[in-house]
């Protein structure tokens, strides 16, 4: 119950972006780029930054090494932890 209680919470305070076109549509310019470029990455990472992108964000922080290629290609930073 106890734990219940602090997911409810932590969903209350907390914004959930989603894939919808604008998101796709960022993704795939991403991924194209990136193909372009000769380093493609995982397709979730750049659905991920797709999402980012589109909805204005300036920074993704991640723990995925392969994330930092996207700020070759898409106008993002990327922070590893």
């Amino acid at each position: 119950m106890k734990r219940e209680k602090a997911v409810r919470a932590f969903t209350r305070e907390s914004q959930f972006l989603v894939l919808d076109s604008a998101a796709t549509e960022e993704a795939s310019k991403i991924m194209g780029a990136l193909l372009r470029i000769g380093k493609p990455i995982n397709a979730l990472d750049v659905l991920i930054s797709g999402i980012a992108v589109a909805n204005g964000a300036d920074e993704i922080v991640n723990s995925d090494k392969d994330s930092q290629t996207i700020e070759k290609v898409a106008n993002i930073s990327v922070t590893m932890i």
